[in-house]
């Protein structure tokens, strides 16, 4: 395959032209058709050992990986998706296998060259692939442990005497494998429900299936599952509204994902041990300059606040020498930016959380990390302060339920962030935009990057490493 795709993009000699076979010329044709949709830097073909992590990623495609966070039955983030972006995904629906192929490579060749499972910890990572790559090379790259190949059928139909082997080799190697299985799919593949009994996990696309769908399809599943084979654990996948995630929850799914976790529909404002009110006041006191010690003096008035104070700045994650036991050491050790960042992290601070604030809380501090991260870069302004508090802000309507405009007339923000969340044009709003873009797979996602000076590898490489921050801070302001 590797050596195919060497012929097709080598670059022609002296020699007479010779007219190419109607194969290879087609198989020519459907590469240049996938440059276009998603352009490779160079050919796909095996890295050396000593390449480093940035040269890797340098060399990767310049389209861009998109995650979306998979939650458990416990309501809490379990791992994520790893795909291409969805314009490109559903352009390739039925295309040819090579096609599919080189799709598949690029996105491997992100993943690996970027070292994600270092990043996600003990979360799981799905990997989106199609069944013509079970033989890549690249898979062998990819960590085990924690590690799910997603299985999504194309146009090769499903031969089982051929997979189930392949499938076998990857078990036994310590990969769980999953099946992607939707109305189209089980149309097209006769096989694809004997085969997907036999795996992990098995994702539902229920946009195209209502509930005595799924009922006969889980039943099927099951009926087809080895006797004393582990339990096939089911993801709903393509999730709009509370309902259908009530509906997948009470018929026993294992993991969810989907646009409602972020839907604004039958909210609740989650309830917190955090006085806002007196945040909010002391974020304006930081802003105006207010001595520290007055501020310190009316954080000593909130036991809790003094409590979380505290804590975080003595966590692991902050890792000071000696611990710090008084509010006013605390500020001095914080200064005022550091203080204002702090307070900013406490309007997040929610007690009891359900699956909808864990994520939002996890977005909005991976988005603060990242726009940070891209303090410098391109055209983004050196303002890591104020990129991160434009990321962290840029949520908190969402969190609270209350409109975004009433939250800022209370909050004395730099004024280009103010600015910024009002959408009004300039620097930090376009980085907010791409951040947003980003997350959601846009299809202006290329353009957006284009326009903040980026390219595809550094909004993936600062995507992933934003994660692991988001973990590490939720882990020291949380019990």
């Amino acid at each position: 395959m590797l050596e195919l795709l060497r012929r097709l993009v080598r670059r022609p000699t002296a020699a007479p032209p010779v007219e190419p076979p109607a194969a290879e010329a087609r198989s020519r044709q459907q590469f240049e058709t996938l440059q276009r949709l998603a352009p490779l830097k160079a050919a796909p073909t095996p890295l050396p050992a000593s390449t480093s992590a940035a040269d890797a990623a340098s060399r990767a495609a310049s389209s861009f990986v998109r995650r979306e966070p998979v939650l458990d039955r416990d309501e809490r983030i379990a791992g994520y998706t790893f795909n291409l972006q969805d314009n490109l995904q559903s352009r390739l629906l039925g295309k040819q296998d090579l096609q599919l192929k080189v799709y598949d490579d690029l996105l491997l060749r992100s993943l690996t060259s970027l070292g994600i499972h270092s990043l996600l910890g003990h979360r799981l990572a799905f990997v989106g692939l199609s069944p013509v790559s079970l033989d890549n090379p690249l898979l062998r790259q990819l960590p085990v442990r924690g590690t799910v190949l997603m299985l999504k059928p194309g146009r090769q139909p499903l031969l089982p005497e051929t997979l189930t082997p392949q499938l076998q080799a990857l078990r036994a190697a310590g990969f769980a494998i999953g099946w992607v299985i939707g109305p189209r799919s089980l149309a097209e593949h006769s096989a694809l429900i004997e085969l997907a009994a036999q795996g992990d996990y098995v994702q539902f696309q229920t946009a195209g299936l209502d509930g005595l769908q799924l009922t006969t399809l889980r039943r099927d599943l099951l009926r087809r599952r080895a006797p004393h084979a582990a339990r096939l654990r089911l993801i709903a996948h393509e999730l709009r509204v509370h309902e259908e995630f009530n509906l997948c929850f009470q018929m026993g799914f294992d993991h969810f994902l989907g646009d409602f976790v972020t839907s604004r529909e039958d909210w609740h404002p989650p309830r917190s041990d955090v006085n806002r009110a007196l945040t909010l006041k002391l974020l304006n006191l930081v802003r105006g300059d207010e001595d520290l010690r007055s501020i310190a003096r009316q954080i000593g008035t909130d036991p809790v606040m003094v409590f979380k104070l505290l804590r975080y700045l003595n966590s692991p994650a902050i890792g000071l020498p000696n611990p710090v036991s008084t509010i006013d050491a605390a500020l001095q050790l914080l200064g005022r930016e550091r203080c204002f960042r702090w307070l900013s992290l406490l309007l997040f601070d929610v007690q009891q959380a359900g699956f909808r604030e864990r994520l939002l809380t996890e977005q909005a501090l991976t988005r603060a990390f990242f726009l940070e991260a891209l303090a410098g870069q391109g055209g983004v302004p050196r303002q890591p302060d104020e990129l991160f508090i434009l990321g962290l802000f840029s949520m908190l309507d969402l969190l609270i339920g209350r409109p975004l405009p009433d939250l800022l007339e209370e909050t004395r923000l730099p004024p280009g962030v103010h600015a910024a969340l009002l959408k009004q044009p300039g620097a930090l709003r376009d980085a907010l935009a791409l951040a947003r873009a980003s997350e959601t797979n846009a299809e202006d996602l290329a353009a957006v990057t284009k326009a903040c000076g980026l390219d595809a590898d550094q909004v993936l490489r600062h995507g992933i490493e934003a994660l692991e921050k988001a973990h590490t801070t939720l882990s020291a302001l949380q019990p």
